[in-house]
């Protein structure tokens, strides 16, 4: 059974809750995330961004990986990691350090890690609601992933949905991505 918010102006508590699960998932997110590449990832505060698409430029090499999850509350979780980032999160992972990626090899990482941070992000907020929450097959973007999530999410629940960004970086700003929630019920 869904969670069933409503999200209106009249709505704040609930804007609130849904930004306290996005949070912990992504604080969540941020220890795996941390785990994968050897070096702590901190999860930054929250946006709320209440109508109209995420506030992020356009990246054409950004890379993401978008899921929706079941259980006791519907929502998408998009995970997006801009070009630089992707590039260094994919050498990290495979060990290349030079040179041109393939992009079976690319795929499959950036999927990978996307596929754990997700399961995070859901175990994280299921923990917090004492219900089950899982993560669907997940869609991948090798380009453009801003704009692919875009269209996933207006697809899923309309141009105007509410959405809560996240940022995950480690202290240099080499590593990391955005975590973008949006509640589909």
């Amino acid at each position: 059974e869904s969670v069933g918010l409503v999200v209106d102006e009249h709505a704040k508590h609930d804007i609130e809750r849904l930004a306290e699960f996005a949070s912990a998932g992504a604080q969540q997110a941020a220890e795996a995330f941390g785990q994968i590449v050897g070096q702590r990832i901190e999860a930054f505060a929250p946006i709320v961004v209440e109508s109209g698409p995420s506030s992020s430029a356009g990246d054409p090499y950004a890379t993401g990986v978008f899921f929706e999850l079941y259980g006791c509350l519907d929502a998408i979780v998009g995970i997006v990691f801009p070009g630089r980032a992707s590039d260094a999160l994919v050498r990290r992972i495979v060990g290349i350090e030079s040179g041109e990626l393939e992009t079976t090899i690319v795929e499959s990482a950036i999927m990978e890690v996307g596929n754990i941070l997700a399961s995070h992000v859901a175990s994280a907020i299921a923990d917090r609601i004492g219900e089950r929450l899982l993560p669907s097959i997940p869609s991948l973007a090798i380009a453009d992933a801003q704009i692919e999530l875009e269209a996933f999410i207006e697809r899923a629940v309309g141009p105007e949905a509410l959405r809560i960004e996240t940022g995950l970086s480690n202290s240099e700003g080499t590593l990391g991505g955005y975590l973008v929630f949006v509640p589909t019920s």
